[in-house]
């Protein structure tokens, strides 16, 4: 009983001072803030960088359906001038026909 009591406490103590460790600064966590920190930077230049590449990546994708925008508005708009052009065509005939028709005609 006395030796469960004395492990009891002990661990009691260790588990209280390790909360107490952890928030001084001492040599120990120095040392593992730095060498965490390296690997910390890595990663957060790594992440950057994956960032950059997929904003790159969305700039270049709008780029070009913005291009293929512009490319289907002026085939649209070449396509409504040949429709308007045929139209105005057809009506010249359709013009002439009924003035040959009145020409010819026996009123």
């Amino acid at each position: 009983m006395k030796k469960k009591l004395t492990l009891l406490l002990a661990v009691a103590i260790m588990s209280m001072s390790s909360v107490y460790a952890a928030e001084a600064q001492g040599p120990i966590s120095k040392w593992l803030d730095n060498l965490t920190g390296s690997v910390a930077q890595k990663e957060q230049r790594a992440h950057q960088k994956s960032v950059e590449r997929q904003q790159k990546l969305a700039a270049k994708q709008k780029a070009r359906e913005q291009k293929i925008a512009k490319k289907k508005a002026k085939a649209r708009q070449k396509q409504l001038e040949r429709q308007r052009k045929q139209q105005q065509q057809q009506r010249k005939i359709e013009k002439k026909k009924s003035l040959i028709k009145e020409l010819f005609s026996n009123d």
